[in-house]
């Protein structure tokens, strides 16, 4: 049967070449046979497969034949791909697909041998959490998966975090090679949206609703904020869609300071009044007379 290399890489069909790349990257570097001598053989194997798979998908012309038919011209018992072949060891100078050096240039130097210590590679894991978390700081507790195991970690996420920020772990990330120090581990955040906080750089936004009367007399309201709620003052003859500030009630900065909550109110009337409200709503406008739209157009 035809070989899934999809299934080999460990990608969709769909995947890009970027995303085709990359999975071969960590694939090869996994189970390259030098890096395992406990089990030699077994690795020879599996990084031959590797190899061919990549040898297929990382070729445009070739990939688009095998996505065709399930099979290519390439064939890896005839000319196949460089590698661990029957002699043993690697032979780079047979890659050619840009190089096993532009692939492992950070382990092996050229012609095979090894350098000295290298670092190890960085991770990468995407985490949600909750407005209020992002916005308050919070510790998680994640199971962190490397080429040599799995770790559980918690790791502490500074207040103000917004979708796309990176919190680097200094040294959790994979094994320095040859007495080199670890990568660090980076965890990319998606902030989940909130019901009626609305988050604009280091400010948050709340729509409020208020009567007539608190819009016309002024009153006292509470309104939630992301640290509890607390109480603002309406002043009188307050139009519909004012914005009213509140100091220091917004998203923390990276030194501590904050940004600003803005309350924008809402004027709602009673879609049904009886005939006794409607008599004193026109004595109001005729004690109160006034057109807002004069001198607009």
């Amino acid at each position: 049967m035809a070989k899934d290399y999809y299934t080999i890489l460990g990608v969709g069909r769909g995947a890009s070449e970027e995303e085709i790349k990359k999975a071969y990257r960590n694939l090869a570097r996994e189970f390259h046979p030098d890096l395992h001598p406990d089990k030699k053989k077994e690795m020879e194997a599996k990084f031959k497969e590797i190899n061919e798979a990549y040898q297929v998908l990382g070729d445009p012309k070739k990939r688009s034949e095998y996505d065709l038919t399930g099979q290519t011209g390439f064939n890896s018992g005839m000319g196949g791909p460089a590698g661990y072949g029957q002699q043993g060891g690697v032979h780079f100078e047979d890659y050619g697909f840009g190089g096993f050096e532009d692939i492992f240039g950070e382990v092996f130097g050229r012609g095979g041998r090894r350098r000295g210590p290298q670092r190890g590679a960085d991770l990468e894991y995407r985490l949600d959490l909750d407005f209020l978390q992002a916005m308050k700081g919070t510790e998680v507790k994640t199971t962190i998966s490397r080429s040599t195991g799995t770790e559980s970690l918690t790791v502490k996420i500074p207040a103000g975090v917004r979708t796309g920020s990176r919190v680097r772990v200094a040294g959790k990330g994979e094994a320095g090679f040859n007495g080199g120090p670890a990568g660090d581990l980076f965890i990319e955040t998606t902030v989940r949206p909130h019901k009626y906080f609305q988050r604009e750089d280091t400010d948050i936004y709340l729509d409020v609703p208020i009567t007539l009367k608190e819009a016309l007399i002024g009153a006292e309201i509470e309104v939630p904020t992301v640290d509890g709620s607390t109480r603002i003052k309406i002043p009188p003859g307050t139009q519909g869609g004012q914005k009213l500030r509140i100091r220091g009630k917004g998203v923390p900065g990276p030194r501590g300071e904050r940004g600003n909550q803005y309350v924008t109110v809402n004027i709602v009337v009673p879609k049904h009044i009886d005939e006794r409200s409607k008599e004193l709503i026109e004595e109001f406008s005729q004690l109160n007379p006034h057109d807002p739209r004069r001198g607009l157009w």
